[in-house]
Formats: structure tokens, sequence, C-alpha cells
């Protein structure tokens, strides 16, 4: 079947798409007081009196599995009564939004490494959860969800002891949310139609040449000597 090369054929298109109906940034500080049962079995007791070098970094999970989770994976939410419709004023226009409120529940376990005498030892909390409420105002009409995305994660960790044993940690959290308002929608828009690239082929390289010698072989005829000169062959070989 002979191939037909699409190069240059615009035509319009469909495309099934999200449509963003706003978008805002959140910034929240969130403390948390950890008792050290919730932390699970730790086998080393960080706040033993053996252990030093103590350093503590906390991860973001998945509350259902456990795996960590990378920046800016959508978050679950959950909308928390119906939306309610408020008019605004924005630079001098008319504009209905839409009070939205819901929950989302981060997880999140603290790593512990240091010392315990001269052994080095790195264990593993629980999931830690934490639920953040929020309400605000989107342009979130019927039709559309809300989409939450963890941007950035600044965090620490204080260790309480009392009598060389853990008692509790106190996690701060520096949380930036990205939060969206979405629905499906389908565009026309006019756009070329894609070309594959071509297959890298490792190709075969030229039979290499030895480097010569002309200014010996073959000479130009006279070396050096002109016309009237001896034969090739004949000339006198200086060496150094």
């Amino acid at each position: 079947m002979e191939s037909q090369s699409l190069q240059g054929a615009q035509e319009p298109l469909c495309i099934n798409t999200e449509k963003v109906y706003d978008w805002v940034i959140l910034q929240e500080d969130v403390s948390r007081n950890v008792l050290a049962g919730a932390l699970g079995t730790l086998p080393i007791d960080p706040g033993g009196p053996t252990v030093s070098n103590l350093t503590t970094t906390v991860y973001l999970v998945d509350p259902a599995t456990g795996e960590e989770l990378d920046l800016n994976e959508e978050i679950p939410i959950e909308e928390l009564g119906e939306r309610e419709n408020r008019t605004f004023v924005i630079d001098g226009a008319m504009v209905t939004l839409q009070r939205v409120t819901f929950t989302r529940s981060l997880a999140v376990v603290v790593e512990f490494s240091g010392l315990t005498g001269t052994t080095p030892f790195v264990e593993i909390s629980d999931p830690i959860t934490i639920d953040l409420p929020e309400s605000l105002y989107l342009c979130a009409p019927e039709g559309t969800r809300i989409a939450a995305r963890l941007s950035d994660l600044d965090s620490s960790v204080t260790v309480n002891t009392t009598a060389g044993a853990l008692t509790s940690i106190d996690i701060v959290l520096g949380i930036c949310q990205s939060v969206q308002s979405l629905a499906d929608v389908t565009i026309e828009l006019m756009a070329d139609f894609c070309q594959p690239r071509d297959v890298l082929v490792e190709q075969c390289p030229a039979p290499a040449i030895p480097p010569q010698c002309p200014v010996l072989f073959p000479g130009n005829g006279d070396n050096g000597n002109g016309p009237t000169g001896p034969a090739p062959g004949s000339g006198t070989v200086t060496s150094s």
C-alpha cells in the first residue's frame, strides 16, 4: 500500500481536552503534633540515649498504597455541601463566582536516620494523615470539577523525648497547592498533521586509507631537479 504524504495538509481538527475555568495557587502552613504511638513500630527509638547524628526527612505518600508521590500529582479531594453563587465586581465588571468548600487528605511518612552507637540506621514511620479543609471562590459553574495538586512542600520535624525515649514529634509543613476548576470540552482548531521522523540507522564507516608520503612517492617526476635532472629514484636522501 502506497503511503500518502500529509505534509501541509492543514485542516480543522476536533480534539477532546480539559478547559481550565479558574486557577489559583494556595499557600498554607500546617503544624501537627504526632504521638510516638502513631508512628508505628520503630525498631530503634529515635530519641534513645545511644542515638546520634539524627536526621529526619518527610515524604508525601499515597494515602491508599503508602507509595511515595511526586510533586504535581493530583490529590483526591472531597467537596462538602453545595456550591454557592456570589456576585463580585472585578475591574468594573460583574462576575458570578462559586464558593467551593472541600477537604484534601495528605499522607506523609517521616524517615529517621542516624547512628545507634557506631551503627548506621534508617527507619520509616507509618503514614500520617493530615486533612486540609478549604473554602474559596472560583469560577466553577455546574459541570466543572475541582483538581488540586501539590506544587511545593517544605517540612521540618522536631523530635520530643522524655527520659531518653521518644514521646512525640512536631511536624511543620509549608504547602503550596495548585487548585483548578476544569471541564471536559471538545475544541476545533486548524493544525497540520504531524509526520514521523526518520529512523536512525547506524552506517558502516568508509575504509580508512593509511597516510601517504607524496614527497617521496610517487613524487612530482623530477624530485626538485627540473626536467633534465636525474631519473626518479636517483636523488640524494639525507637523514637526520
